[in-house]
């Protein structure tokens, strides 16, 4: 079974199955006066990967323990970082090669097998070596292709940590036309959450971190069904006047 359809399997499980962890653990940066909300802490999902062996999904178990061990990160990502007082600053860094943040004047962060739950903790360990008592904010971007029935269609880098509805904002809200009951989410061609269970991730306010999703994951917004009725009506207008002239033939 490929990797894709094994994700594509566990996330729908895990959404249509109203698993607890989805509303989990709220990660916060201690000492930094800042909560991060919404991103899925070490601990949830360890429990996801326990439930999932408990009930049998090996595939689904496996596809939670690659994120616990890769981390959340990969080159290209961005990361805003603001770190106040003396000596602080504000930037949006990206990853670079061997999942590293460069961190300016203060060396390199590596974000290797680094949750997004994690990386504010991580940031502040690290600016500490440098600064006396940092007060430090790290909000990860993830790029998304936003596609479809949407007023500005393109690829965002926006915060992981927001729902699937302000995404959709971001990209201008649906269009007139847009059915926002048929959103798909795909990744690398594959569907990984169908229409039914983005309406749930809408219903619940799910982060796209809760989500699971991943930069380049693309979310596509259906349209509306809509009839032609320029040429329905003509076209049954003419079927009547044949059944009419048929019906006076053989009479």
């Amino acid at each position: 079974m490929r990797l894709n359809t094994q994700l594509s399997v566990m996330l729908l499980t895990l959404i249509s199955g109203g698993l607890s962890p989805w509303t989990s653990a709220r990660a916060q940066s201690g000492g930094s006066n800042f909560e991060r909300h919404d991103f899925e802490s070490r601990a949830a999902l360890e429990s996801q990967a326990r439930d999932a062996q408990a009930k049998g999904d090996s595939s689904g178990a496996f596809l939670i323990r690659y994120r616990l061990k890769e981390g959340d990160f990969r080159e290209g990502d961005r990361v805003v970082v603001k770190v106040q007082g003396s000596g602080g600053f504000t930037d949006t860094l990206v990853v670079r090669t061997g999942r590293v943040l460069p961190i300016p004047q203060m060396g390199e962060l590596p974000l290797e097998g680094v949750l997004r739950s994690e990386i504010n903790d991580r940031l502040k360990a690290h600016v500490a070596k440098y600064l006396r008592d940092p007060v430090v904010q790290a909000t990860p971007l993830v790029r998304l292709g936003v596609l479809g029935s949407v007023a500005k269609p393109g690829f965002y880098y926006t915060a992981a940590d927001l729902p699937l509805s302000d995404v959709l904002m971001e990209a201008g809200g649906p269009t007139s036309d847009a059915d926002v009951g048929k959103i798909s989410i795909r990744r690398k061609g594959d569907v990984i959450i169908d229409p039914e269970n983005s309406r749930v991730a809408l219903a619940r306010g799910m982060s796209l971190d809760m989500m699971h999703l991943q930069a380049g994951d693309e979310i596509d917004v259906g349209r509306r069904r809509n009839f032609n009725w320029g040429v329905i009506v003509p076209t049954v207008t003419g079927i009547l006047g044949l059944l009419i002239a048929f019906t006076q033939v053989h009479h």
